[in-house]
């Protein structure tokens, strides 16, 4: 065998070999960057909720103090929380409640999307190791083509080299 035939056999599986490795830090780098991700969003889901909550109870505190104003400003005209005053009051805090109800559903609907994000984000990390794998499978099914070929090659280019051996015929 020649030396370029065994230099191009050596160069195809050294190369195979460097292109498995690198699939393989690829796939670990996608499947790592895609858990720092979901992390990431679960972490951001939380913030949301824990922060929708602060503001949700200091909208209650407002709403507690505007209809503590309207009830003395009904109290200083001399009405009573009886009658048209009442239904007032009561309808003016039904609105506030809303606003903190809308407050939380914003915050949860965010929160929901977010934790989708994640899980999505763990999926495609799956799904980027397994396309690795097979491209890893590809990539050493042509490394063993090419190391073939190249070994073929070198020993029809011996064969070819070698002095015809001649043939003894018996009478």
């Amino acid at each position: 065998m020649s030396f370029v035939a065994i230099a191009t056999t050596v160069a195809t599986v050294a190369s195979t070999y460097m292109s498995v490795q690198g699939q393989r830090s690829a796939a670990k780098a996608a499947e790592m960057s895609a858990e720092w991700n979901a992390d990431q969003a679960r972490k951001q889901a939380k913030f949301e909720e824990a922060t929708a909550q602060e503001n949700m109870r200091r909208k209650r505190e407002n709403n507690k103090r505007a209809i503590a104003r309207q009830r003395a400003m009904g109290a200083r005209a001399g009405l009573t929380d009886a009658g048209a005053v009442g239904d007032m009051l009561i309808d003016k805090s039904e609105r506030l409640q809303q606003d903190v109800d809308d407050l939380w559903k914003n915050a949860s609907t965010r929160s929901e999307q977010l934790r989708g994000q994640a899980q999505m984000s763990l999926w495609e990390g799956k799904q980027a190791k397994q396309a690795s794998k097979y491209a890893i499978y590809g990539t050493i099914a042509k490394g063993v083509a090419g190391a073939a070929t190249s070994g073929a090659k070198a020993y029809g280019n011996y064969k070819a080299a070698q002095p015809p051996q001649a043939i003894l015929v018996d009478e």
